[in-house]
């Protein structure tokens, strides 16, 4: 009998993928602010081997830690990540700071705790120093990773949407030099800094935005204002391979020349698409079409970033990237419910 592989999504960029035995988290933005729906709490969850971390962001990375903690997951992602990680208290051997470029073997959580307490006697990977490593040919499956690139914000510099509309064409803009750096200040002085505003202050702020700033506020919460550079993750799961990309941007280079190419691929839908670090001309229909060209026109797409979110925009409209993909592709986009499990 052939082991199940699934995929469950929890909103945002935060799914639960099982396969070949072993529990994965990609993103574990799973307790959220109190004006947009939580489908898991951390105490919901009892089993992790690994958990990847897109990058360091709000909706991202909060939750990493108590649930690393918790299971004794290992989580993977970039040095801002890992290093919020580290000062929240998680154990160095649970953390493995990648740049892109690395191949990486995943072990279930019982061979990793074997070769732990029995590592005079147990098969290990030669390598350099380290806490003990199982050998590859215990590998339960493997990861590539990738550096890849964060979206940009669409419309006019300073205004934030209601709602994005992957059907929007965005042509040029008023600075040339927009860009990722725009969103790392705009997070740290604009949105970051209402947490640290007195409760008078906050008072007067819209009602939709307090539960936000709530969130940031909680110390609970742990993230950086500076993504530290996305992280890509392409997973080999047997026949199957599934690409991990958060958002809707990277580095034409990479996606075009990766191999294998993915069968199955998780893409960020939001936001204006940013190509080899510059905002793409078009919409985001046109954008994610492109990259889906590029890698070689997966059998399913799965979206996300695109439901409701707590601060603007609120949603993603992504009917017309949908139709987009499935006119010039022979890829197909498989809808996901919340807290459903798929079939992959």
């Amino acid at each position: 009998m052939v082991e199940k592989q699934t995929i469950e999504w929890f909103g945002a960029t935060t799914f639960r993928l099982r396969a070949k035995g072993l529990t994965i988290f990609l993103d574990t933005w799973l307790e959220r602010p109190s004006n947009i729906p939580t489908y898991a709490s951390i105490d919901d969850i009892d089993e992790c081997d690994y958990i990847f971390i897109s990058h360091a962001h709000f909706d991202h990375l909060p939750g990493a830690d108590r649930l690393a903690k918790k299971t004794g997951a290992t989580i993977v992602g970039n040095g801002e990540a890992v290093s919020v990680m580290r000062a929240a208290g998680v154990p160095e051997e649970q953390l493995l700071p990648v740049a892109g470029g690395e191949r990486i073997p995943l072990f279930s959580k019982s061979i990793r705790d074997e070769v732990r307490s029995q590592f005079r006697e147990f098969p290990r990977s030669r390598g350099p120093p380290g806490p003990p490593r199982p050998d590859v040919s215990k590998a339960s499956l493997s990861v590539h990773v990738y550096p890849s690139l964060h979206c940009l914000m669409p419309g006019p510099p300073g205004q934030h949407l209601d709602f994005i509309d992957t059907a929007t064409e965005y042509i040029g803009g008023s600075d040339p030099y927009a860009g990722t750096i725009d969103i790392t200040m705009g997070m740290r002085y604009g949105l970051l800094a209402a947490a640290k505003a007195p409760l008078s202050a906050r008072a007067q702020m819209p009602p939709d935005f307090r539960p936000f700033v709530e969130y940031i506020a909680d110390e609970r919460n742990k993230f950086s204002n500076f993504d530290g550079g996305q992280m890509m993750y392409n997973f080999f799961l047997g026949e199957k391979t599934l690409l991990y990309m958060s958002h809707l941007g990277g580095y034409s280079g990479i996606l075009k020349e990766l191999e294998p190419q993915p069968d199955i691929l998780v893409m960020g839908i939001a936001g204006r698409g940013n190509i080899n670090g510059r905002p793409f001309d078009g919409s985001a229909a046109q954008c994610a079409t492109n990259i889906i060209k590029w890698l070689g026109e997966p059998e399913k797409i799965i979206w996300c970033l695109h439901d409701k979110a707590p601060i603007k925009p609120f949603r993603v409209e992504t009917e017309a990237a949908a139709k987009m993909v499935e006119a010039e592709t022979r890829s197909r986009v498989l809808t996901l419910e919340h807290a459903t499990v798929y079939d992959l």
